[in-house]
C-alpha cells in the first residue's frame, strides 16, 4: 500500500511531431494534444535495449535488444531468477519467479523513501499526498463506491468526451535513494478504453517528472493507440520546470501488444531512475515484466526526480472512460511485486 515516483525514458533519435504539447502538464486546466504520431527510425542505442526500429505514440512499438542495466541492487533478469550484483548506480533488483519483482516486503512503514497508500481512513492524507488540481471535467476523493482490499480507494470521476487531469502526487519519498524508485499501484478502469488504430487517446497514470541539464523531463507508464500499455518519455528542454518544447525537446516510447483489460484490479509496477548519464525504466503488469519496456535511454542526461504522480493524465479528447478506482499504492527503494 504504498506509492512512488519513478520516471525514467527510453531512446528516441530523430524529429517528432510531439503527441504532448506545452499545456500537456499536470496541473493545467485544459490539456492540448494532437493526434498520434508515427514511427521513427532510431540507431542502436548505447544501453543497448532499444535497437532498430522505436516507435513513437503512433508508431508499431518495434524496439528489439537485450541491455541490462546493472547497479548496486543487481541486474535486471527476465528469466524469473533472481537478479546478480551489479557494479553501476543505475541498476535494478533482479526479478522473481514468473517475473514478479523480487525483494517487496508485505508489509510497509511511510517514511523517508518508503510510501504505503490504502485509503483505509476514508479520506485522503494530505501529509502523505498533494493533489493535483484536477480539470473541471474531473474529481478526485477517496470513497467506498469500490476497492482492491479493505473498504475505501481513490476514485477519480471523468467526463467522457473530454480532456482530464486528475491526479495525486507523492509528498513523502523524495529525493528518491540513488535516484531510483519504483511505484506500484493497482488501478480499475470503466467501462472500458478507447481505442484507435492510429495510436491516439494517449493518457498517463504513473507519472515521474524532474528537470536535467537542458530542463524539465516527464516519464511514466501510461496507455495508447487499442489499449495498449505504453511507456513514454518527454525531454522538454526549455529551462527547469518549464514544460513548453525547448529546442532540444524529443519524446518517444514503445507501445506493448499487451492491452488494458478494463472492469478488473490491474496490478501495475513501474521502476524509474537515472544515474549519472542513463535514464532507466522497467514497468510490470500483474507481476509480469513487459520486455519491450526495458529502456536505459543515454541520449540526453537524465533529470532528477523529484515527483511522482498517480492518476489520469489524458493528452487528448477521451471517450467512454469515466471511472478510474486506485488503491493499494506503495512507492519504494525496493521492488513491490503484487503482494499487498
Amino acid at each position: 500500500m504504498t506509492i512512488r515516483r519513478v520516471a525514467a525514458w527510453i531512446v528516441f533519435l530523430g524529429t517528432l511531431s510531439a503527441c504532448s504539447t506545452a499545456s500537456d502538464v499536470p496541473n493545467t486546466a485544459s490539456v492540448a494534444g494532437a493526434g498520434g504520431q508515427t514511427g521513427v527510425t532510431g540507431g542502436a542505442n548505447p544501453g543497448g535495449s532499444n535497437s532498430g526500429s522505436g516507435a513513437t505514440f503512433g508508431g508499431s512499438s518495434n524496439q528489439s535488444g537485450s541491455g541490462n542495466t546493472s547497479g548496486a541492487a543487481g541486474a535486471i533478469s527476465s528469466a524469473g531468477a533472481a537478479g546478480t550484483a551489479g557494479s553501476g548506480t543505475g541498476g535494478a533488483a533482479g526479478t522473481g519467479s514468473g517475473g514478479v519483482p523480487a525483494g517487496g516486503s508485505a508489509t510497509c512503514t511511510t517514511s523517508g523513501t518508503e510510501l504505503c497508500e490504502d485509503f483505509e481512513s476514508g479520506q485522503l492524507d494530505l501529509q502523505k499526498w498533494k493533489v493535483v488540481k484536477p480539470t473541471t471535467s474531473a474529481k478526485v476523493s477517496v470513497d467506498d463506491t469500490r476497492a482492491h482490499g479493505g473498504k475505501y480507494a481513490l476514485h477519480i470521476q471523468l467526463a467522457a468526451g473530454s480532456q482530464s487531469t486528475a491526479q495525486i502526487a507523492d509528498a513523502v519519498t523524495f529525493p528518491a535513494n540513488l535516484n531510483t524508485f519504483y511505484t506500484r499501484a493497482y488501478f480499475y478502469f470503466s467501462p472500458d478504453l478507447p481505442s484507435d488504430d492510429n495510436g491516439g487517446f494517449h493518457m498517463a497514470y504513473l507519472l515521474a517528472t524532474g528537470n536535467n541539464d537542458l530542463g524539465f523531463v516527464e516519464a511514466g507508464l501510461g496507455s495508447a493507440g487499442k489499449k495498449n500499455y505504453l511507456g513514454y518519455s518527454e525531454y522538454y528542454g526549455a529551462g527547469p520546470n518549464i514544460h513548453s518544447h525547448g529546442p532540444t525537446f524529443t519524446e518517444f516510447g514503445p507501445r506493448s501488444t499487451l492491452q488494458i483489460v478494463p472492469m478488473k484490479w490491474l496490478c501495475l509496477e513501474l521502476l524509474q531512475g537515472g544515474d549519472a548519464t542513463t535514464t532507466t525504466r522497467r514497468i510490470w503488469v500483474e507481476g509480469n515484466e513487459l520486455p519491450e519496456q526495458k529502456s536505459n535511454y543515454t541520449e540526453r542526461k537524465p533529470p532528477t526526480f523529484d515527483l511522482v504522480s498517480i492518476g489520469v493524465l489524458q493528452y487528448h479528447m477521451t471517450p467512454v472512460l469515466t471511472d478510474v478506482w486506485v488503491d493499494d499504492i506503495r512507492v519504494s527503494k525496493q521492488p513491490i511485486g503484487c503482494n499487498p
